[in-house]
């Protein structure tokens, strides 16, 4: 291209092509780029073509304009390597890259020999508030198994059985993965009394011990809660008390992102932040925005493989539609892709479009129209695949999807979910999930399900789901099945006394799990729903399970 626009520039006024230099600083700044980047603008690139379209070359991987932003997080994470611990929140609109600035860090963290531990919200959290967070620390227990040696690990519990003492055994049904790092797998010494509730103050001060330990300068810990603002309070509040002083005696690094176009100034993540910042801990709140114009320029000239130079007459109504939010930007550049009004030139070599049509696009609710027409746009059964997941939250099991594969009315939901993960709405993680790449496609998803039919959407996938209750071993199973039927519930779905008395009994059985593991506030809430569906004379019917449950 570049030799091209040189031999135009020797053109008449009249066939002066847009893309002829004007000056030979504008020539140099393009030779500088091949030698700096001969990968994206020498070589020629023909797009990978996918379903038939042509996609562009995006590096996934590559933060752009956010080097102040990382510098910032990055110095953070160094002050706790040294030996503090520190909470940064990072608030920013839906898709503006949170996560991917977050992620960043990940490399670095591995390098120091530190663990990464990360959990993402969703509007199904609040259904079991202390649940999540607890489970996130269990999963550290694996977590530190897997990378550190025998001689280690045994010095570990040691020092583990050095703070509890006789508090062990609250440390044992607070995290059983806590045997994963034990020399003696599966041991009886500390017996587990189940059935006594573990206070709150106690869950924290446990917690808070627990973390003294196993973080330290040779093995920091980063810990990044998502979506923050679908988090209950109690989890919030968990999250703080584990922090409050936790900085005199571990080295962590609290990541919390959240939405901040949903937090007004009495917000109480914004009251969380406050409290910690009063109370001694290092924190900071950091406000993520869009890319600018010329950073959100050299992404789509990296993407096309074209000189910033030729893009910026595209990028600058890119910007205009989208504000400059990468998530946004993404889905409008395969919008118009899929339009026809950006295409790759196999003639020129190059990628081509509409200026015109581009600009006279109407883009009503910042492209989320266009996620939520390419997604009536699939097949049913893909549609209805997405639908399903979305009434999970963020994802769904696979074990999940098997057993509702086996009712007639979602028995094409795998392909459908293998259909969504060639379109890049979900992916697969692993052997075990299907997860939305954003979570803004999972909101365009459950919105395609009418506000008056949701209740009986969810009901009807927890019933069909009902018999495996019955069979799995598996806690998050449980809760699954219990949240979706427990949406009948609001509008009277549950009839009949035996359906009732199964419902109940299945709450009671949740109730019982989440108990199990210290939530007590979810516990209590299955606890309160199983004893409303009981018949009015269960005293004297169900003494028994009534006395189980109040």
């Amino acid at each position: 291209m570049l030799v091209q626009n040189l031999i135009e520039c020797g053109c008449d006024n009249v066939n002066l092509s847009r893309n002829a230099y004007n000056c030979l600083e504008t020539a140099s700044k393009d030779l500088h780029l091949l030698l700096l980047d001969p990968s994206c603008f020498l070589f020629d690139h023909e797009p990978i073509s996918e379903n038939g379209r042509m996609q562009l070359l995006y590096r996934k991987h590559k933060l752009y304009g956010r080097e102040n932003e990382v510098s910032l997080i990055t110095d953070a994470f160094c002050r706790v390597s040294s030996g503090k611990s520190e909470a940064l929140f990072i608030g920013g609109f839906s898709g503006v890259g949170k996560s991917e600035l977050v992620n960043s860090l990940n490399a670095q963290v591995y390098i120091c020999e530190g663990y990464v531990i990360t959990h993402k919200f969703d509007q199904m959290s609040k259904q079991r508030p202390v649940l999540e967070v607890v489970s996130m620390f269990n999963d550290l227990c694996l977590l530190i198994k897997e990378k550190r040696t025998p001689q280690y690990l045994l010095a570990i519990y040691e020092e583990l059985i050095e703070v509890f003492d006789t508090d062990f055994s609250i440390l044992a049904r607070l995290l059983p993965n806590i045997d994963a790092v034990s020399p003696q797998p599966n041991n009886t010494i500390h017996k587990i009394d189940s059935e006594n509730e573990i206070d709150l103050q106690i869950i924290y001060s446990t917690l808070r011990r627990f973390m003294g330990v196993v973080s330290s300068k040779s093995h920091p810990v980063m810990i990044f809660f998502d979506d923050l603002q679908w988090c209950h309070d109690s989890a919030l509040t968990l999250i703080e008390n584990i922090f409050f002083d936790i900085n005199r005696s571990g080295c962590v690094l609290f990541i919390g992102g959240y939405r901040s176009n949903q937090a007004g100034e009495d917000d109480i993540i914004l009251s969380l932040i406050g409290r910690l910042s009063s109370s001694g801990v290092p924190t900071t709140n950091l406000s993520l925005e869009g890319l600018d114009q010329q950073d959100l320029n050299t992404m789509m000239s990296d993407a096309m493989c074209i000189f910033p130079r030729v893009c910026e007459p595209l990028s600058a109504i890119v910007y205009q539609k989208t504000k400059g939010n990468p998530f946004f930007v993404i889905e409008f550049l395969k919008s118009i892709v899929d339009g026809s009004l950006l295409e790759y030139s196999f003639e020129q070599k190059i990628w081509v479009w509409d200026e015109y049509g581009i600009s006279s696009m109407d883009v009503t609710g910042n492209v989320l129209y266009f996620l939520s027409s390419t997604i009536s746009g699939l097949p049913e059964t893909a549609q209805l695949a997405l639908k399903v997941t979305a009434c999970f939250g963020g994802k769904i099991n696979q074990s999940v999807v098997g057993y509702l594969s086996t009712n007639p009315r979602y028995s094409d939901i795998q392909s459908g979910l293998d259909h969504a993960v060639v379109e890049g709405f979900v992916i697969k993680v692993g052997d075990s999930d299907f997860k939305f790449v954003h979570n803004k496609i999972r909101d365009v998803a459950y919105s395609l399900i009418p506000d008056s039919e949701k209740n009986q959407y969810h009901y009807n996938i927890g019933m069909s789901l009902y018999p495996m209750a019955k069979e799995s071993n598996t806690d998050t199973i449980i809760f699954f099945i219990t949240d979706q039927i427990n949406h009948g519930i609001e509008d009277s779905l549950v009839q009949g006394s035996k359906l009732r008395l199964d419902v109940a009994g299945l709450n009671e059985m949740a109730g019982v799990r989440a108990r199990d593991r210290s939530d007590h506030v979810t516990a209590r809430s299955y606890f309160n729903i199983a004893s409303l569906l009981l018949p009015t004379d269960h005293w004297k019917s169900h003494y028994e399970q009534s006395q189980r449950l109040f």
